[in-house]
């Protein structure tokens, strides 16, 4: 299995029972940037190893946006407002103007934005779906 499936496992494992926090890594994990970037996944992604010997992972949302904001993490216009967008799901102290985050996203992108917040909502039944990981 590749790390990125892994990692994404262990963010979505480490999330679950808690909505927002699973919408946000959810997010995060289907829109399939940020996982792959050496310096998102080095520097904002926490991993290590339980007790009982499971591994966990969960993103710094905070750090997340700090480094975004700094210029320390890359991405395209869309790919930066998802990362915004999730880490506002994944941290009450993060705040968004999510008319301006939504601006420059396409359909699928849309799409899973509307599943994030549905799901953060506690419900799997809105509009747009996630894909597979």
């Amino acid at each position: 299995m590749s790390r990125y499936y892994d990692l994404a496992e262990h963010l979505i494992c480490h999330a679950q029972g808690i909505t927002a926090a699973s919408a946000a890594v959810e997010l995060l994990c289907a829109h399939r940037a940020w996982l792959d970037k050496p310096a998102f996944a080095g520097r904002c992604v926490i991993t290590g190893t339980h007790a009982s010997g499971e591994p966990y992972a969960y993103i710094d949302w905070s750090d997340a946006v700090i480094a975004l904001n700094a210029g320390h993490i890359h991405g395209s216009g869309s790919e930066s407002n998802i990362l915004r967008i999730a880490a506002s799901l994944g941290d009450p102290c993060i705040s968004i103007q999510l008319a301006c985050a939504l601006t420059n996203l396409d359909h699928a992108n849309i799409g899973l934005v509307a599943a994030a917040i549905f799901r953060a909502n506690g419900r799997s039944d809105g509009p747009g779906q996630y894909p597979p990981f």
